[in-house]
Formats: C-alpha cells, sequence, structure tokens
C-alpha cells in the first residue's frame, strides 16, 4: 500500500472520510501526505466493526474475530503489524464444529491486545473525529458540505464514504443528491447481513479446546470464541455471533430471550457470572452482495468515492484493500502523484 507523493502544503486539498474503520483508516494515513484529512465517526470510538469490549476484567472483541491474509500487498501490511507487535498469529487452518484444526489453511492473526487495538494503532496521528456523527451531504458542483447533527458544518473537496452502503445513501438524500441510475443501481445492489452478537464472563473454563474457537454447521451459532484461550482475556469470557438467519428472526425479541436461546445452544461448561451478558446487534455485520470493484467513484458531482468491505473484497483484509485503492484513485484525480 504505497503512500501518494507528498505536496506543499499550500492550497492542499480536504479529504473528509466518514467511517474509522479499517477502509477509512487505512485511506486516510495513505492519503495525510496529499492532502487535510479528517476521519469522521458516529461512534464513542475508533475501528467499526474492529470491535473490543471490556466487562469487569474480560476483555471481548464481540466484531471481527481475527484477520486473514489471501494477497502480496497486505501480506506486507500484515508484516510490519506483526514486527511492530500489534497483532499476533492466533491459530492456522480452518475450525470445525468441535473446534477441530484443518492445519493447510491460512494464518488467522489475532490482535496483540485486542482487535480493536488495530484500529487505534492505524489512528494514531491522524486527525480523527468521534461521536461525530453526519446528517447530510451537499454539494454545489466544486465542493462538499458536510453537515453533522451538532449542526456544525466541513467543507470538502473530496468525500470518501467507508460506513455501510445503506448509511451513505441517506446522508446523501438527506442532501437531495441525487445518484446516476447506474450509480443508484450499483450502490443498491450491495447487501448486508446482520449479526446478533453475546459476550459473557464465565465462572470457570468455557470448555473449548485450544485454540478457543468453534464453528458450527448447524443451529443458532455462527462462530464462537473464548478470548482467553485466544490470549487477550485474563479471565474466561466467550463472544458468540449468531447465524444470518436466527439474527434475522431474533432482532427484536428481547436481550433476555436472544442470551437464552444462544447460551442453551453453546452448551458451556461454566456458568455465566451474573450481570455479565452484553448482546450487540450488528445490522451490517459482514457484505452478503458485494461490488464487483475495491471502490466506486461517484459520478456528475464533485469527487466522491465509497469503499469498505462491501467493495471487491470482504473481512478486514478487503476493507483495507478497498481503502488503498480508494486513496490512491482520490490522488490520482486531484493530481497528486
Amino acid at each position: 500500500m504505497q503512500r501518494p507523493t507528498a505536496v506543499s502544503e499550500v492550497s492542499r486539498p480536504r479529504v473528509v472520510v466518514i467511517g474509522a474503520g479499517m477502509a477509512g483508516l487505512t485511506a486516510a494515513h495513505l492519503l495525510t501526505a496529499v492532502a487535510d484529512v479528517i476521519v469522521l465517526d458516529k461512534g464513542r470510538g475508533v475501528g467499526g466493526r474492529l470491535a473490543t469490549r471490556r466487562i469487569g476484567d474480560a476483555t471481548l472483541d464481540h466484531g471481527a474475530q481475527f484477520i486473514t491474509i489471501h494477497s502480496a500487498e497486505f501480506a506486507a501490511t500484515v508484516g510490519r503489524w506483526v514486527t511492530d507487535g500489534v497483532v499476533a498469529p492466533w491459530f492456522r487452518g480452518r475450525i470445525g464444529p468441535e473446534g477441530v484444526l484443518d492445519p493447510d489453511g491460512h494464518t488467522r492473526f489475532r490482535g496483540s491486545v485486542s482487535m480493536n487495538a488495530v484500529a487505534k494503532n492505524l489512528a494514531v496521528g491522524l486527525d480523527v473525529r468521534t461521536a461525530s456523527q453526519v446528517a447530510a451531504l451537499t454539494h454545489d458542483a466544486e465542493s462538499w458540505k458536510v453537515t453533522l447533527v451538532d449542526g456544525s458544518e466541513l467543507v470538502a473537496d473530496v468525500v470518501l464514504a467507508t460506513a455501510p452502503v445503506p448509511q451513505t445513501i441517506a446522508l446523501l438524500e438527506k442532501g437531495d443528491v441525487v445518484l446516476t441510475s447506474s450509480d443508484a443501481a450499483a450502490l443498491n445492489t450491495i447487501a448486508y447481513d446482520p449479526c446478533i452478537a453475546l459476550m459473557a464472563v464465565l465462572d470457570g473454563p468455557s470448555g473449548l479446546t485450544e485454540p478457543g474457537a468453534v464453528d458450527p454447521v448447524e443451529g443458532p451459532i455462527d462462530w464462537m470464541a473464548d478470548n482467553q484461550l485466544k490470549g487477550i482475556s485474563s479471565v474466561p469470557a466467550v463472544t458468540i455471533h449468531a447465524t444470518p438467519e436466527f439474527s434475522r428472526a431474533q432482532w427484536d425479541e428481547s436481550d433476555e430471550a436472544i442470551t437464552g436461546a444462544l447460551l442453551a445452544a453453546a452448551r458451556l461448561d461454566a456458568a455465566v457470572v451474573a450481570g455479565s451478558v452484553q448482546i450487540q446487534r450488528w445490522l451490517y455485520a459482514r457484505p452478503s452482495v458485494e461490488h464487483p470493484e475495491r471502490f466506486l467513484r461517484l459520478s456528475d458531482m464533485p469527487l466522491f468515492v465509497c469503499a469498505g468491505d462491501a467493495f471487491g473484497g470482504a473481512k478486514v483484509e478487503g476493507a483495507a484493500l478497498s481503502g488503498a485503492a480508494a486513496a490512491a484513485v482520490i490522488g490520482s484525480v486531484l493530481g497528486l502523484e
């Protein structure tokens, strides 16, 4: 992932990146040499689905569970993270319903401290503004006005949207921005699966075997991990991801009902510590229908690029490569390379 050639600080264009997940942070890093970059995220912290939560003494990754490598470009990035102590190998191969490994598969990397710590490392040195929710996007044919829910505004030469696509479409609609028919079709084709994540602290070992993960083939659980065996929690604590089918069907059910169903299916060896269960509903957990390219530049408007894990490849690697590709086209269009 090559950074564009640096330019003078005088008359630098401004790029506003919406979303401080892997795609947005990757792009922001690559663009800082050639533009003034502001990253906005509605959340209280960075990372998006690179998410980690503390419950008492427990640390639980409850979004993306690991990082895999399928390209030389991303291998170089992960290699730097390993050298810097940001990520570490978790296990190699695939996990089955009994936790059995197929050792011929790819290495799964975890955040050395947590998955969210990977995002925090990427955010160092960037102008990232959390708890900054965008309300609408408008343009005057030359630049963009980014209006936040608190009433403040930013003017930008370029907008890079890395939030889930339905959220980007909504922001453009609120600003009365009209998409071309081809762009509208491309964006509306993208679809996502939801995921309900359960986090729970246990009063003893979970019963999972090394390396601490299970990938069932049936039932309501899509993935389960013991965060202590994973190497990030000082006490036993499990993360359970529900299947897309269960998540859709139970989305509006109470947390208590969801907890009961998922824990019954998990059949853990230990009991849940009272008051330690939390539920996270990820509406846009993973793309089920992707755009075939790494990014989409919108037509007939000031420079606006959509990127993220729904563009050309899912998971952490797909998001990173999408962010890098978006940064490259932005630098090229601005004539800064």
